[in-house]
């Protein structure tokens, strides 16, 4: 399954999480991952999320995306001034995927207006798309991820300043 995250999923292990979980666990996470789902990464989300930081063996998993948005759908158009260059991309190269007939694909899209915005405007794109805690979930039920180490991990995203509402946290 192709997943196409956007830059504060990377910037949630990257950043957020570096004075709460150590670098190596940090990078086994994103390693599993990687490994057990295709990662698709948009030009723009490997600019801000400045994702050659991470290690080759996180790299060497991840496929940075080719896409060229010459003349997007006009519905998605009108959501660029709204979104981040990164969001908008990522839910721009979404948008192929279904339009392509690819249904096997999950985006994770953390800001709340962004997500709105699709749930309003995109409501087909809806059915793909997860937060990265609800991703994390998603990894847990897939055993992809061990269920305790997730909750742990999950705790710890709460105290972190990763932007994420508690409510979804606690759930």
């Amino acid at each position: 399954m192709n997943v196409i995250p956007d830059s504060s999923f990377f910037i949630c292990f990257i950043d957020d999480l570096e004075d709460y979980l150590p670098n190596t666990d940090r990078i086994h996470i994103l390693t599993t991952i990687a490994s057990n789902f295709t990662v698709l990464v948009v030009p723009a989300v490997e600019t801000e999320s400045r994702l050659k930081r991470l290690p080759s063996p996180v790299m060497d998993q991840i496929q940075l995306a080719t896409i060229s948005i010459i003349q997007s759908e006009p519905l998605i158009e009108l959501l660029r001034p709204l979104l981040g260059k990164g969001e908008y991309q990522v839910i721009s190269y979404a948008h192929e995927h279904l339009l392509k007939g690819d249904h096997t694909f999950l985006v994770i899209l953390d800001d709340g207006l962004a997500r709105s915005l699709v749930r309003r405007s995109l409501p087909k794109l809806a059915d793909h798309m997860k937060g990265t805690v609800g991703f994390l979930g998603l990894c847990v039920i897939r055993k992809i991820l061990d269920k305790d180490e997730t909750i742990h991990l999950i705790t710890i995203i709460g105290k972190s300043n990763f932007r994420v509402d508690q409510a979804t946290i606690a759930a």
